[in-house]
């Protein structure tokens, strides 16, 4: 496996952990805390995975190799194994909705996108399910996914959710894209973490793959899709979605506390990366809109092959020019697509 930049990315930002913490009586409160002090302890670790070689399963010409473990609500990983590739469902509802949400979006990269795995080469994927008591959150560690049962109060199912784990498998990618990691930063004596328009960067591609794995899997063209991200993970009355490609930071779409920007105008130095993320998410989706049809088609590999061009610092103007640049070469300079690329950043004011 290529070297790993080890940053911990969650599905549920921070900000909203502690907006549902305030809003909790003490002892739910108590225990929201206690995780937002764990998550941020996590990001300094490595996961403990198996570093044997091993067989995988044709997909195709792509290869596809799944393995789910029981955390047990501890945070030992990656705990006892319930499900092996092509072994039959397991007796545990929440192993066998991450094992088959992995499937479709292993199937995803690599019958859409051309992708083998989050490395291109195939590398297994591990995920481990019921971590943590009552954990209100999913995240990919640098090495595997963990996937929390949620509070039971706020956040639910999210092994259930085709979005969170896409989006988690994306920072996957993201990290062996991008040397060094797209956004990441580590300062001596903290833990890694994103940040600048790099990070907010790695949090949209990550916004954007779940959104086309979603509509691809239900056959969506864009004007059907609702362009949310986690709108099946909360419960009433904490929020309707994490975050909307379509209307970045509308409240009464996604959650009371909702900051995240959509104009580049907006954008601070000091801004956290899930909230900055809504410029380039809002770019995907005006581009995506303009042009019509089935986002994954078009759109798709133009955005990822764009950001496969990106460096560790990237900023908003090179993600532009990136995805310009290969809409030029995939469609031709001034043709639709190119045409819908270029719109959309100069609506969200990257480019003049």
């Amino acid at each position: 496996m290529s070297a790993r930049y080890g940053c911990v990315c969650f599905a549920v930002p921070k900000k909203m952990l502690q907006h549902f913490a305030n809003t909790s009586e003490d002892e739910h409160r108590a225990m929201l805390l206690e995780q937002l002090q764990h998550s941020s302890l996590l990001r300094g670790q490595r996961a403990a995975t198996s570093s044997r070689k091993v067989a995988a399963t044709k997909l195709g010409a792509k290869m596809l190799h799944r393995q789910v473990f029981d955390a047990q609500g501890r945070t030992f990983l990656p705990g006892k194994i319930l499900r092996d590739e092509d072994d039959p469902p397991a007796h545990d509802t929440v192993a066998n909705q991450a094992y088959d949400n992995i499937g479709i979006v292993l199937e995803f990269f690599a019958n859409v996108m051309g992708r083998d795995s989050v490395d291109g080469k195939g590398m297994r994927i591990d995920a481990s399910v019921h971590y943590g008591y009552s954990f209100a959150n999913a995240m990919w560690t640098g090495e595997q996914m963990l996937v929390g049962d949620g509070d039971g109060k706020h956040v639910t199912n999210l092994a259930g959710s085709l979005g969170i784990i896409a989006h988690e498998f994306s920072h996957g990618i993201s990290q062996h894209m991008v040397k060094g990691g797209l956004g990441v930063v580590q300062v001596p004596g903290r833990p890694p973490t994103l940040k600048g328009e790099a990070g907010a960067l790695n949090e949209s591609f990550s916004d954007v793959c779940a959104s086309m794995v979603k509509q691809w899997h239900a056959g969506e063209e864009v004007q059907a899709a609702n362009w949310l991200l986690g709108e099946d993970i909360l419960a009433h009355p904490a929020g309707k979605a994490i975050r909307s490609l379509k209307d970045p930071g509308n409240t009464t779409m996604t959650w009371p506390e909702d900051d995240q920007i959509k104009d580049f105008r907006r954008f601070k130095i000091t801004d956290d990366a899930h909230k900055a993320s809504g410029i380039a998410n809002h770019a995907f989706y005006l581009a995506a809109t303009k042009l019509g049809g089935r986002s994954w088609e078009t759109l798709g590999p133009v955005w990822f092959k764009g950001f496969d061009r990106l460096r560790a610092r990237a900023t908003f103007l090179d993600a532009a020019h990136a995805t310009l640049a290969v809409a030029a070469m995939l469609h031709g300079k001034g043709s639709e697509t190119h045409d819908a690329v270029k719109s959309a950043w100069k609506k969200v004011n990257v480019l003049a």
